[in-house]
């Protein structure tokens, strides 16, 4: 599959470009060779497309609260380092996201629990097999998920990262 252009998303400044982690996964999935890919291949992919999601968001993050324009900066990689695996998966679970919070950054909750549990299973657990069509379900769906991000506003997107970073207090 050819590489996907770099798409004018949230996090764009990172490194890490989502849409190219994406592609890592598709190359570790189509690699040409005889039989079905081999299972760390498989596992690699999975892990790759829950981080590809999780690195937008990070971005997004950073761009949302310091600026895309300051991605040299200490704030902005503040920012992005201070998202944490535990804290999307317990604000993102079905329930936390706030109803007003628009569909694509609901979808991107969503996927990133179901992703980060799918993804643990692919890290840790050795007697996980995974399927070639499963695996490349989850690439296109990422895919289509940074789409729809696309259409989120900036206040929207700085709403949802403020939700995902910040620990509500109940006082």
């Amino acid at each position: 599959m050819p590489p996907r252009p770099n798409h004018p998303v949230a996090g764009k400044s990172t490194i890490l470009n989502p849409n190219h982690l994406l592609d890592a996964a598709d190359h570790l999935v189509s690699e040409r060779r005889p039989g079905a890919p081999r299972q760390v291949n498989l596992r690699r992919a999975v892990s790759t497309v829950y981080y590809a999601l999780f690195h937008w968001l990070a971005g997004c993050a950073a761009d949302s609260l310091v600026g895309a324009a300051e991605t040299s900066g200490e704030s902005w990689t503040r920012v992005y380092r201070a998202l944490n695996h535990r804290d999307v998966r317990q604000r993102c679970h079905k329930g936390r996201v706030p109803p007003s919070t628009p569909y694509p950054l609901r979808q991107l909750g969503t996927a990133l629990v179901e992703l980060q549990r799918i993804r643990n299973g692919a890290d840790y657990n050795p007697v996980v097999r995974l399927a070639r069509k499963d695996v490349l379900a989850r690439v296109d769906e990422a895919r289509r998920i940074l789409e729809d991000l696309e259409r989120a506003t900036p206040a929207d997107r700085r709403a949802f990262t403020v939700h995902v970073l910040f620990k509500e207090r109940r006082d």
